[in-house]
């Protein structure tokens, strides 16, 4: 694993797209570096709407599967209003996040699956948050 590096940043705009799973909603990621990218999703979930903001690391498969693969982690925090026990409450916490991500050669298309877990500082965590997001890649020729 040491030797696995970032994927292109050529085949890396700013994306933007859907997610499905939880939460359920939009997603726009934006490459710093070869490998560093920060994510935001807005999304909603259980009578829950909430604002995640992540930093991510994503470490290139194409040496060890197919070009465009790749898996990522990271961490982050989120904020948002939850409807528990009878009242809208204001809930904020961290995040983590592991993936798998793939970008298509011929179409400025990427696939991802991850696994977000959630723990809130004022009600109960979300533990087994999945989903899978598409995402279109801007300015990418």
């Amino acid at each position: 694993m040491y030797d696995l590096k970032a994927q292109s940043t050529a085949s890396k705009g700013p994306q933007v797209g859907i997610r499905l799973g939880l939460p359920l909603g939009a997603t726009a990621r934006y490459f710093f570096t070869d490998a560093d990218a920060v994510e935001a999703i807005a999304g909603i979930y259980n009578e829950t709407f909430t604002v995640t903001g992540l930093y991510e690391r994503h470490f290139d498969l194409s040496a060890l599967t197919v070009q465009g693969f790749a898996w990522y982690v990271g961490g982050g925090a989120h904020m948002g209003v939850r409807k528990y026990e009878g009242s809208t409450k204001f809930i904020a916490g961290v995040d983590g996040i592991l993936g798998l991500d793939y970008n298509f050669a011929a179409i400025p298309l990427n696939l991802g699956l991850d696994w977000k877990p959630a723990v809130h500082f004022s009600t109960p965590s979300d533990l087994a948050s999945f989903a899978v997001s598409a995402r279109y890649i801007l300015n990418r020729k």
